[in-house]
């Protein structure tokens, strides 16, 4: 049995054994900083120390090294001595036991114990010792000492190698630099050498091209002699020739001038002596109508009408306001009071805002007052002639009307006269201005069988616009009554009125003179009348083409209270008028009625606050004001075309549309006979046909177009396109023979008047017709 103290030997030499070779396996000991027994404040402590002493880092780990080469040394030792243990083990000697905890003898526990912390205590004092040796400062200090000595003699013989090797590597240097020189000099005689080579040849070449350049020259030069010599020959010989063409054409220019001199002073002459005939024709003639209206006063039988009336300004009563959409307090009121022998006294009162707001409505509120007044004075001349007196048993109705319209446009230019004058010297404080006025209105009647009296003239004017002389009709007739009839307007007129309001009140006579004497008394005017409108609205034009921007407003409201709105000559004058405006005065309308229309706005909204419904209506009236009317027009008829195939009440909602279609084409153009109503026109009669109850509608609305299409035949005629109206008239005869009857008025009518026209148009235009 083995001898546990040789036992427990030999596991405390095994373990240790086993945890040096552990250690070097995880950390091989390359540097003494890496060693585990050297981590930390020991290696710490040798790193400052050996800086404190000034010794630079690598003198330090040489140190170290020889210190990790000692431990080598002693670990190889004790590795010596296990292998010694091992083989005294093969020879005989009892094996190590295996590294595994001391179990405790059984038997002794105390001596186990014991030997034990012998051997931890031999351990403790073995590793101390070794700790102790590898830290000596002063092994440590004196081996850096020595390698201190041994690089500073080091350093001398590297010092002493580096001159050696830098003087080398400069005698190197200069041989490069010297063998580099020579190559360039080299270099450079031999660059000089091919330049001298290059530039003798250049040389030779320069003189060879000059050679040939002065060849080609002289040969150039010789060319360009002869050239110019020729072309000199030919520059004088043109010259010449354009000298000569120049004098031919100066003397002929002059013979023209001379004789265009000539034919000017003869024609001048000749224009002078025809305005001196004509002046002295005129003249004449002149003189001949002032001896014949002479002796035709002398003849006529006068009527007159006196027309008195006042005007007064005053405030306006508190808490009045002016009429209209939108009401605004009063501040003036101003009446118009007009009467006659015939009569009694009509007024006329209005309420305005302030002075400038009279000003502008004076002519509208005088127009009122003589309107009404004349209208009292034509019933009382209706009256008289009931009786058998009166001028109406010596004059026809138009011709009376007439009259009665001519004495409204004096009175209504005195009264507005009147007005103005009162508003001009009207202060604050004054109240209660009153100013009288009176106009006579006088007419003359020619005798009944008498050539020269007005209706003989206006049916001599018909008769040859029916004939188709419409220029004789107008120079011969209407003219000469234009100018009579606006001298004796203006004659004792002592207020002032607009121009050519005579002229414009006896082409108005003319068309109701026609529309009065329509054959058979027939509902539907004549079928010259729309040749006579078209007549009446070219002199118009005529007549009033050279105005004067926004002249011609005052005459249109002329025409508007004398004549009303209906009338044809109001519509025209209308037209004119707008035309007429300037920029400056649309931009000033449009901008107060934008005011207007956001002062009504804002007044409504005052008022009443508006439901929901109310509002979408409102913003849909403003989109559908918003958008054009053709637009507006045509989305309509479409709407009402998808209607008109459901029932009953889907056509009567297509015929609602219609008509709203045509109402909006009426007030766009502003005329109820114009041609862009017959799209809408149309639509509208195919659905009124489409139900029985609405045929006579549908014979209306037909009748209509027909008038509107002759309309157009006669402004064809007027154009000198006969073909085209013949076109326009058989195109609509044939379009609604079917639909009103061959019977109906209208359809004879054009019919007939197509026939005439058609026998009137030589053959090639009959046949392309």
């Amino acid at each position: 049995m083995q001898d546990p103290q040789i036992s427990t030997r030999n596991v405390a030499a095994s373990n240790s054994l086993h945890a040096l070779r552990r250690y070097r396996s995880q950390a091989p000991l390359t540097h003494v900083t890496e060693c585990p027994l050297y981590r930390g404040q020991r290696t710490s402590r040798a790193r400052v120390k050996c800086a404190s002493d000034g010794v630079d880092e690598v003198t330090a780990l040489a140190s170290t090294a020889d210190t990790t080469q000692r431990h080598q040394a002693k670990e190889d030792t004790v590795h010596g001595d296990v292998q010694e243990i091992n083989r005294q083990a093969a020879v005989g000697v009892p094996p190590l036991i295996p590294l595994v905890p001391l179990q405790p003898s059984r038997t002794n526990t105390m001596a186990g114990f014991v030997w034990a912390l012998l051997i931890l205590g031999a351990i403790r004092l073995g590793r101390r010792q070794a700790e102790d040796t590898f830290l000596d400062y002063d092994a440590i200090r004196e081996v850096r000492q020595q390698r201190l000595e041994s690089d500073k003699e080091m350093y001398a013989r590297r010092l002493q190698l580096a001159k050696l090797e830098a003087q080398q590597k400069a005698e190197d240097a200069s041989k490069r630099i010297i063998t580099a020189r020579r190559r360039t000099e080299e270099a450079e005689k031999r660059q000089q050498e091919k330049e001298a080579r290059y530039k003798r040849e250049a040389e030779r070449e320069a003189v060879r091209l000059s050679a040939i350049r002065d060849a080609e020259k002289r040969v150039f030069e010789e060319k360009e002699a002869k050239a110019a010599a020729e072309l000199q020959q030919r520059v004088e010989i043109e010259q010449k020739t354009i000298a000569e063409q120049q004098r031919r054409a100066h003397a002929e220019l002059d013979r023209q001038r001379r004789e265009a001199e000539e034919r000017r002073q003869a024609a001048a002459m000749e224009k002078q002596r025809a305005a001196e005939a004509r002046e002295q024709e005129v003249a004449a003639q002149r003189a001949q109508r002032e001896a014949e209206r002479q002796a035709l006063r002398r003849l006529q039988r006068s009527f007159a009408v006196r027309v008195e009336g006042s005007v007064t300004i005053d405030k306006a009563p508190k808490g009045s306001v002016t009429p209209g959409r939108i009401s605004r307090e009063a501040t003036l009121q101003l009446t118009a009071e007009m009467s006659t022998a015939l009569t009694s006294e009509t007024t006329a009162s209005e309420l305005y805002r302030d002075t400038a707001d009279a000003s502008s409505g004076a002519v509208e509120l005088a127009g009122k007052a003589a309107a009404a007044a004349m209208d009292q004075y034509h019933s009382a001349l209706r009256l008289q002639n009931m009786t058998g007196q009166g001028a109406l048993q010596h004059m026809g109705e138009p011709e009376a009307q007439h009259w009665v319209r001519k004495a409204c446009c004096r009175s209504l230019a005195t009264c507005a006269h009147s007005l103005q004058g009162l508003l001009q010297s009207h202060g604050q404080k004054a109240a209660g201005q009153t100013a009288a006025f009176q106009v006579r209105t006088e007419y003359g009647v020619l005798p009944a069988d008498h050539p020269k009296r007005t209706e003989a003239q206006l049916d001599s004017a018909v008769a040859m616009l029916e004939a188709g002389n419409t220029t004789s009709c107008a120079d011969s007739v209407l003219k000469p009554m234009m100018e009579q009839n606006d001298q004796a307007f203006y004659q004792g007129l002592s207020a002032p009125a607009p121009q050519h309001v005579g002229s414009v009140l006896t082409l108005a006579h003319f068309l109701d003179h026609m529309y009065h004497h329509r054959p058979a008394k027939r509902v539907e005017a004549s079928p010259w009348y729309e040749s006579a409108t078209s007549l009446v609205q070219q002199l118009i034009t005529e007549t009033v083409q050279d105005a004067p921007k926004d002249s011609l407003m005052p005459l249109a409201q002329y025409m508007q209270h004398a004549l009303g709105g209906d009338h044809a000559v109001t519509h025209i004058m209308h037209r004119l008028a707008d035309a007429n405006l300037s920029s400056a005065t649309k931009a000033r309308q449009q901008e107060q009625q934008r005011l207007q229309e956001a002062e009504l706005a804002a007044q409504l909204l005052e008022e009443e606050w508006p439901d929901e419904d109310e509002v979408r209506a409102a913003r849909m009236a403003v989109r559908e004001e918003a958008t054009p009317v053709p637009e507006r027009a045509w989305a309509l008829r479409n709407v009402a075309s998808t209607l008109a195939l459901g029932g009953p009440g889907e056509r009567a909602r297509a015929r609602t549309l219609l008509e709203k279609a045509v109402t909006l084409k009426e007030q766009w153009l502003d005329d109820k006979e114009h041609p862009g109503l017959l799209v809408e026109l149309d639509a509208l009669g195919s659905v009124l046909e489409s139900s029985a109850e609405w045929r006579a509608d549908a014979g209306a609305i037909r009748a209509r177009m027909l008038r509107i299409l002759s309309l157009v035949a006669s402004r064809y005629l007027s154009a000198g396109e006969t073909a085209s109206a013949v076109v326009v008239l058989e195109s609509a005869v044939r379009q609604y023979e079917d639909v009103l009857g061959i019977r109906h008025p209208g359809i004879s009518t054009l019919s007939k008047r197509a026939e005439k026209l058609l026998e009137n148009l030589e053959s090639e235009q009959r046949e392309q017709v």
